[in-house]
């Protein structure tokens, strides 16, 4: 086997039109496993130029304003998965599968889709077209990663082989050194990072802002992320503005996005993590990523009280469930842990001693065997041997 035929067995190529680049799951946790791994990986994706960062090629697209800039762009990503020649294509995105079925046909290479998204919030006609396309391509897909284990029902009556790789923490470099800030014994600073909107929350922490605002509270609250809806962030600014609340509110990001490498410090800072979202089938069956980032950091969690969430936070003991859209009753919660800090202490101490059982090494270890196992079973070209 030549020199070339083993460079091309371990490339693999991660496309993406929806994800940001520097998507967790995607580059940070995903790519950079295969690369510690030496895989050949490469992103396709939205990005301002092409270049290679921390070792992973990044091949960049337009950003795309809309979906039908997103459809258009469909030919120029073909164009450049092809020409990579990769042995697997990595698909993050339901409407890119009838490109990764063009690739298949036409190369040969094996098509992993990862599912970590849920669509039932886009609609009825959208969420079941984009489902739809998820089951066309069940019956020619080579396997299919799962975020959530809920996600296992949407495969039932498939052939399709699945993994389970959960969306778990993976410490940075500085963050897997650094010892355990000490917990405080008044517990006031909120945070909430991620991808802000209503149905995540916004306007109910906003809401509680002003109460802790109008009753003169110590508490202060940090929104760490992106809102992408222009009129959700309106309608918050117009509230922050009319009540005064930058005074204990604090927004990052807010209409540009985050990267991770941003988040360590806020998360150091803080004393509890918030996760207000409103009732919603998309969250009952998923736990928020946000979840293994507080618990790395000792944060005790602050969550509506959905029946998956409870059970998180009551199996490890590690917070406090609210109705949703209740701000009242997080100032309940506060007014508890500060009356006794002992509880607040014992939150904290369980989320710490939880962390570790929701680290990205073993997922990142499962992705890899994951890859080498279809690679090997693969047509598409013999793994090198030695």
């Amino acid at each position: 086997m030549n020199q070339r035929d083993v460079r091309s067995w371990w490339r693999v190529a991660h496309l993406t039109t929806v994800h940001h680049p520097f998507d967790p799951r995607i580059f940070h946790k995903q790519l950079a496993s295969l690369r510690d791994a030496g895989f050949d990986a490469h992103l396709v994706a939205p990005h301002e130029r092409t270049e290679r960062v921390r070792g992973i090629p990044i091949h960049g697209l337009p950003r795309p304003q809309n979906r039908a800039h997103r459809l258009a762009l469909q030919p120029r990503v073909f164009r450049t998965a092809r020409a990579l020649d990769a042995a697997l294509y990595h698909i993050h995105d339901p409407e890119l599968l009838p490109l990764a079925g063009l690739l298949k046909t036409r190369t040969g290479a094996q098509i992993v889709y990862d599912m970590h998204e849920n669509y039932r919030s886009k609609g009825a006609v959208l969420g079941r077209t984009l489902r739809g396309l998820e089951r066309w391509a069940f019956r020619w897909l080579d396997h299919v990663l799962i975020a959530e284990a809920s996600y296992r029902s949407i495969l039932n009556g498939y052939a399709v082989p699945h993994t389970y790789i959960a969306n778990y923490f993976r410490p940075r470099g500085d963050e897997r050194s650094e010892e355990a800030a000490p917990i405080r014994t008044s517990p006031t600073r909120l945070l909430y990072t991620g991808t802000l909107s209503a149905r995540r929350g916004l306007h109910t922490m906003t809401d509680l802002a002003a109460m802790v605002k109008r009753q003169g509270r110590p508490e202060t609250i940090n929104l760490v992320g992106i809102c992408r809806y222009e009129h959700q962030r309106a309608r918050a600014e117009a509230q922050i503005r009319n009540e005064g609340l930058h005074t204990v509110m604090e927004r990052v990001g807010w209409d540009t996005y985050v990267l991770p490498s941003a988040m360590p410090p806020h998360r150091r800072r803080a004393d509890m993590g918030l996760a207000l979202f409103e009732q919603h089938p998309n969250h009952a069956g998923s736990i928020p990523t946000k979840f293994y980032e507080y618990l790395h950091y000792g944060l005790p969690l602050i969550c509506s009280d959905i029946p998956l969430w409870r059970c998180f936070v009551e199996r490890h003991g590690c917070g406090a469930v609210v109705p949703p859209g209740d701000p009242a009753a997080v100032l309940d919660v506060l007014d508890e842990w500060q009356a006794h800090p002992e509880r607040y202490r014992r939150c904290a101490e369980n989320a710490r001693a939880a962390a570790s059982q929701y680290r990205w090494a073993e997922m990142g270890e499962r992705l890899t065997k994951l890859y080498r196992d279809v690679l090997r079973g693969s047509a598409h070209r013999a793994p090198p041997t030695g």
